[in-house]
C-alpha cells in the first residue's frame, strides 16, 4: 500500500502556506534563507508524516495478519457494541417506555451522549465502511477481465 502523496503534500503546503509561512517570513528577512529553510522544513515534514503513516500502515497490517482472532477483529467489534449499545438506546428503551407507559430511569438517553461519542462513532464506522468498500475496489481492479490480455 502506497503512502498518499497528495495528503501530505496538501498537509505540508497548508502549514507553509499558513502558520510556518508567516512567521518565517516574519522573523526572516533573506529571501534566499527563508527559501532554504522553507524547503528543508517541507523536506523534513514530508520525511517525517510518511514515517508516521509507515508505522501505522505497519501496525494495522499486523493486525490483519495477526493468527490471533481478538487481535484480528477488535476494531470491528468495537464498532458492532457502539452500534448496539445505540440500537438499546434508541430502539429498545424508547419501545419499553411504550410498553409502559412511563419513561423507564435509564441513562444515558440520545441527548445525554457526548458530541465526542458521536464523533468517534461516525469516524470509526465511516473509516470501516469506506476502508471495506476501498478493499473491495481495490480487489475488484486487480482481478484480471475476461477476454483481455493481462
Amino acid at each position: 500500500m502506497a503512502i498518499p502523496v497528495a495528503l501530505i503534500s496538501n498537509i505540508v503546503g497548508s502549514l507553509m502556506g499558513g502558520p510556518v509561512g508567516k512567521i518565517l517570513d516574519a522573523y526572516i528577512k533573506d529571501t534566499e534563507l527563508r527559501r532554504r529553510l522553507e524547503a528543508d522544513l517541507q523536506a523534513r515534514l514530508v520525511e517525517h508524516l510518511g514515517r508516521e503513516m509507515t508505522l501505522q500502515q505497519s501496525a494495522i497490517l499486523a493486525e490483519i495478519n495477526s493468527d490471533a482472532w481478538l487481535t484480528k477483529t477488535w476494531r470491528p467489534l468495537l464498532m458492532l457494541s457502539f452500534l448496539g449499545f445505540l440500537g438499546f438506546v434508541g430502539v429498545f428503551l424508547p419501545l419499553a417506555d411504550l410498553a409502559a407507559g412511563h419513561p423507564i430511569p435509564f441513562n444515558p438517553r440520545w441527548a445525554a451522549l457526548p458530541p465526542e461519542f458521536w464523533d468517534f462513532l461516525s469516524v470509526g464506522v465511516g473509516g470501516y465502511v469506506g476502508g471495506r468498500s476501498l478493499e473491495k475496489i481495490a480487489g475488484a481492479l486487480q482481478r484480471p477481465v475476461a477476454g483481455r490480455k493481462p
